[in-house]
């Protein structure tokens, strides 16, 4: 599966893992850990764009700064790090703005 590689894992996960889908692109997930945690693990960095569409990167990791907003499954401005992951979960780290609102 492409990008369902963890690469930053320190240590083997004992657990059984699932996917959850960034970007429409499948990634492996671990029970219990956050979005972001899952994203640092995969090594996707900085592909969060905020509302001024300037890619960004989560800066606090324990949800002050949101600066990890992403859109989870079909919610916006959910926080990467304060959201824990479920299978078959869809994030997307591209498209979170709110356009329009009717003005």
């Amino acid at each position: 599966m492409a990008n369902s590689k963890r690469k930053q894992d320190i240590t083997a996960a004992d657990e059984e893992s699932f996917l959850i889908y960034v970007n429409e692109k499948p990634l492996n997930a671990l029970p219990g850990e956050s979005v972001l945690s899952t994203l640092l693990a995969a090594d996707v960095r900085q592909l969060m764009k905020n509302d001024h569409g300037v890619c960004s990167g989560a800066y606090c990791g324990m949800g002050v700064c949101h600066c990890c907003h992403v859109k989870i499954n079909g919610e916006h401005k959910r926080r990467a790090c304060q959201t824990v992951v479920e299978p078959e979960m869809k994030v997307s780290t591209i498209t979170n703005r709110i356009d329009g609102m009717g003005l």
